[in-house]
């Protein structure tokens, strides 16, 4: 394969696959006609495709139902061109495109069950999951970590309209307290092996360029550990423009799918806030 050729790895392998990228592409391109920012679902899905059915092999699983498992765990994300305008959950859309799909190839229900309930019991965070199920949370989060998963956050950023603002600076907290944490909230032992190295690789890339941009002059931002309620939160602040000192509050509200963190900075000088909120990672999984 050629570089820059990323058929083979990221390229649908059959028709079932085909007509699953051309559905989430033109899901995808309708809601970026609606006004929301186009992304690269396709490329997220077939990421964690690669990675269950490498987990899935040290875990001793099939790797046929990890690869189905992560091609359409987010199939549902953009059904129609929407994204969460009501109350159903994009995993039961994602199982709904499954079956639908699964059932115009031919593919039996023996096959596409196992794969739907562990969809399925990810979102309601079922306390016995299948070994597929656990397979996939960890393919999913690791895919967030690492050299790649922080390309794919600027890189999203990007598609957004941002770049490396203020604003961006804050948000690199939730990469970083996810990368401190992943290694203690993955199922599997293959995934925390992995989360370990690729959690360390990215507070590493993070420190790197803070300190490159305080260097230039640029930004002044400072990475310090708040604990919350057993949760280490790896904080980054950048200084404010006018100098003032920032106050800071923590937070815990229920949301429909997790525990949300609120995380709020606020100037004492010139009243600027900043307001971060993000899913709590379930460290409960640790060891088990």
């Amino acid at each position: 394969m050629a570089i820059g050729d990323h058929r083979e790895a990221s390229g649908p392998r059959s028709p079932l696959e085909r007509a699953l990228r051309d559905r989430i592409r033109e899901d995808e391109a309708a809601f970026a006609r609606s006004g929301g920012p186009a992304d690269t679902l396709w490329d997220h899905v077939a990421r964690v495709a690669s990675l269950a059915v490498s987990l899935g092999a040290e875990e001793g699983l099939d790797p046929e139902p990890c690869r189905l498992a992560g091609l359409f765990h987010d199939a549902g994300k953009f059904a129609g061109g929407r994204y969460h305008d009501d109350d159903r959950p994009e995993e039961q859309r994602s199982v709904a495109t499954l079956r639908e799909l699964a059932a115009a190839h031919g593919v039996p229900d023996a096959q596409v069950e196992p794969v739907a309930e562990a969809i399925l019991q990810l979102y309601r965070d079922d306390p016995d999951p299948t070994p597929l199920a656990m397979v996939l949370f960890d393919a999913d989060n690791l895919d967030k970590l690492g050299p790649l998963g922080v390309a794919n956050f600027f890189a999203k950023a990007g598609l957004r309209g941002g770049g490396v603002s203020r604003d961006l600076l804050f948000q690199a907290t939730v990469e970083l307290t996810y990368a401190r944490c992943a290694p203690r909230s993955l199922y599997t032992a293959a995934g925390r092996r992995r989360a370990a190295v690729r959690g360390a690789q990215t507070e590493a890339y993070f420190r790197a360029l803070f300190d490159a941009l305080r260097d230039d002059g640029l930004a002044d931002v400072q990475v310090g550990e708040v604990e919350h309620e057993g949760l280490t939160l790896v904080v980054a602040a950048p200084a404010c423009a006018c100098g003032g000192a920032l106050r800071r509050s923590v937070w815990e509200e229920p949301g429909m799918k997790c525990v949300r963190v609120h995380l709020r900075h606020e100037c004492a000088a010139c009243g600027e806030i900043h307001e971060l909120v993000f899913c709590r990672p379930r460290l409960e999984r640790a060891g088990e």
